[in-house]
């Protein structure tokens, strides 16, 4: 089977990775660097988002997304996602069908009252 149908992959995506890097004095730098443009499509998992939005909202806990790329592109666990609209999304798993058609990257979108820790660029 051929890889997923490009006009399915409605949005472009920026991946990021988190950089470590040493202060000079014994801490960490933690940054978020830019490695790729991507399309995607991304979708919430389960209920509609309305209503996990508001379960989030009233629980504190992250929305869970899926997001599907093109098989070859470079997601990994761990990586930041922000989508054309600037939502950040992180990936919590990164997946592959049987017939590797397409990836697919579980993530979660922080609310407003959960941040980075301090010290990690958003």
């Amino acid at each position: 089977m051929s890889a997923i149908a490009p006009h399915l992959l409605n949005t472009t995506i920026e991946v990021r990775r988190r950089q470590v890097t040493s202060d000079g004095m014994g801490g960490q730098i933690v940054e978020w660097q830019p490695v790729a443009m991507y399309r995607g499509r991304v979708s919430s998992s389960g209920a509609s988002l309305a209503s996990a939005t508001l379960a989030a909202a009233q629980t504190m806990e992250q929305i869970p997304f899926l997001v599907y790329f093109a098989p070859d592109t470079d997601v990994r666990r761990g990586d930041m996602l922000v989508t054309a609209d600037g939502r950040r999304l992180w990936v919590e798993s990164v997946a592959w069908p049987s017939i590797q058609a397409y990836r697919v990257a579980g993530c979660r979108k922080w609310q407003a009252e959960l941040q980075p820790a301090a010290g990690e660029a958003a």
